[in-house]
């Protein structure tokens, strides 16, 4: 495998993670910049949506290059669907990030969904029935899927060759270095938990929920690289 993309420099990741450390460091700032950068449609957030829309936009690209590189094999088939499948789930999460353009675009919740609307807004992952849910709730299904797909795969495919073999007919597996930074991200989260309990004075949002805002978006930054490495690694093939 080839890696002189840039892909595979050092100084991609070592300049994701400061920006990650730092930003964190906003729930230690003052009142307005806390107010400019963690509540809805804020800088955390759209920049959160913007990077699902990109990542999105790169699984559609590799659903396009699959359907003229891969064979007509099942194996192939599955992970033109994959990648097929990954751009709509990003590009749903791009909306649901930003309640489908909801406050922006000023529209009103229908009444049904906003009885069922923790937020009462326009979306689905703040459903009542999905919060209330251990097994249901968005944030713990969102780290359930980066766990797997960015960190376990890669990492057994690191380990097993022969896992890489067989696995890669299916799907796209990301490569380590980037499954690192959603461990990094992880635990800064955690981190943050105990150095800024004391420094957030921000009242509108709790600290939990902006430590979640700060972490979400973060996320959302690194599966950029995850659909940058994923067509990169199709066109190897």
């Amino acid at each position: 495998m080839k890696q002189s993309s840039l892909l595979f420099q050092p100084a991609i990741y070592i300049a994701i993670a400061v920006y990650i450390a730092l930003a964190y460091f906003v729930l230690a700032m003052e009142n307005n910049w806390i107010a400019a950068t963690i509540p809805e449609d804020r800088y955390f957030e759209l920049v959160g949506a913007f990077s699902f829309l990109v990542t999105s936009f790169l699984f559609f690209y590799g659903f396009w290059v699959a359907r003229k590189t891969l064979d007509n094999s099942s194996a192939s088939l599955m992970k033109k669907f994959v990648y097929l499948g990954l751009a709509v789930l990003f590009l749903f999460g791009a909306g649901e990030e930003i309640s489908w353009g909801q406050r922006i675009l000023g529209f009103q919740t229908p009444e049904p969904l906003s009885e069922v609307n923790r937020q009462e807004e326009f979306n689905l992952h703040n459903l009542s029935a999905w919060e209330a849910s251990d097994f249901l709730d968005p944030d713990r299904l969102f780290d359930i899927f980066w766990f797997l797909f960015a960190v376990l795969t890669p990492a057994v495919a690191l380990v097993v060759p022969a896992f890489r073999k067989f696995a890669g007919r299916f799907i796209p597996i990301v490569f380590w270095g980037i499954g690192l930074l959603f461990l990094y991200n992880y635990l800064w989260a955690k981190l943050a938990k105990v150095v800024f309990d004391t420094a957030y004075v921000f009242e509108r949002i709790s600290f939990q929920q902006a430590i979640q805002e700060i972490k979400e978006s973060n996320y959302a930054i690194i599966f950029i690289l995850v659909g940058l490495y994923a067509v990169w690694d199709l066109n190897q093939s």
